[in-house]
């Protein structure tokens, strides 16, 4: 008989409460998350006790210290959580931990939101499986929608479980590794429900705060890149927003379908000629691989949901020029309601108005 630890004793719960509240036609969605949830609880090892063992290669070895440092960096000069979070190492064999669903109408902007139980409605769906996530984003495309399917290296419980480092994680440089533990921990640090899209910006904006603190006690040269990498994020950000703003201006012209699903294709069409005018002047062409596959209304939904605030974010960090006061403002921000959230960042005033 398998004996189970409290946290095994706490995903049963859940998963158990999530079946009575949200009826038969969920379970199997419910079923493979708990499943995948098992299998990195099951997998985890401990990064110190790896450490010492001989057996692992060195680029594991090195990349498994500098977790710990990144880890230690977070906690200390960031004020993120102080608990077990990445002291473990999970092989998942596969490149990705979770496959993320995308979905908007065909002429719209704003992403199909899920809802589920703990961490309320989120602007997309995640599956353990890839072979899952393709079947259901192939049925939302007979239903007509846009859909936008994506590999995902990392997720956050919220503190429910204490996360490990996953493989899927160590195939970034050490760069991306330390934004990626930055981001996760920041939703442990804050985190509201059914507001997908201030979640992952403030997130996002905390990576790129403490990859610039961790850079600049580190490697000035490897600062100054990523300076670079962060304008042309910048750039690659405005660029979509541009043509957001494009797309839904056309979706809510009163146009007929027929002339709305032309006029759609034609701002695709012209937003990859201008973004292949924009990346002659960059050194590296890092957005190549959103622009070599289809362009439509739900991978548009993807970046917005990380990218939109983000600068909004920054900004106010920059004003604020306090990384507790910056907390203390998220915080109080966290207490208005979603609209009032907005209008303060669109504002970015450090003056809270809800």
């Amino acid at each position: 008989m398998i004996k189970l630890q409290p946290h095994y004793y706490r995903t049963f719960i859940i998963f158990f409460i999530t079946h009575l509240l949200s009826g038969c036609a969920s379970i199997n969605y419910y079923a493979q998350s708990i499943q995948g949830q098992f299998e990195v609880i099951q997998k985890r090892q401990n990064i110190n006790d790896l450490l010492m063992e001989n057996e692992i290669s060195g680029t594991l070895r090195n990349k498994l210290h500098t977790v710990l440092e990144i880890r230690e960096f977070s906690i200390k000069q960031l004020g993120m959580p102080e608990n077990k979070s990445y002291l473990s190492y999970v092989d998942l064999e596969r490149d990705y931990v979770v496959w993320n669903i995308f979905a908007t109408e065909e002429f719209s902007i704003e992403p199909i939101k899920w809802c589920y139980l703990i961490v309320g409605c989120l602007d997309y769906r995640g599956y353990f499986a890839e072979s899952d996530a393709r079947k259901h984003a192939q049925n939302l495309e007979v239903k007509g929608l846009d859909v936008y399917l994506g590999g995902v290296s990392a997720y956050s419980t919220l503190g429910w479980f204490n996360d490990p480092v996953l493989n899927t994680m160590l195939r970034w440089n050490d760069i991306r590794l330390a934004t990626v533990i930055f981001h996760e921990l920041a939703h442990q640090q804050l985190y509201i429900k059914n507001d997908t899209e201030f979640n992952e910006a403030y997130a996002e904006a905390i990576a790129t705060i403490g990859v610039r603190k961790w850079l600049s006690q580190k490697s000035e040269e490897q600062y100054g890149d990523y300076v670079d990498s962060q304008d042309q994020e910048d750039q690659f950000i405005y660029l979509v927003m541009k043509y957001k703003s494009l797309l839904s201006k056309l979706y809510q012209s009163g146009q007929t379908e027929q002339s709305m699903r032309t006029h759609k294709k034609v701002l695709f069409d012209n937003m990859r000629n201008e973004y292949a005018v924009l990346r002659q002047g960059w050194t590296k062409d890092v957005y190549a691989g959103w622009f070599s596959t289809e362009l439509n209304n739900a991978k548009f939904a993807a970046v917005v949901t990380y990218k939109k605030y983000i600068p909004a974010f920054l900004e106010i960090y920059e004003k604020l020029n306090d990384l507790d006061e910056f907390y203390s403002f998220v915080k109080q921000l966290s207490n208005c309601s979603p609209a009032q959230r907005r209008i303060n960042l669109e504002k970015r005033t450090i003056k809270i108005e809800c």
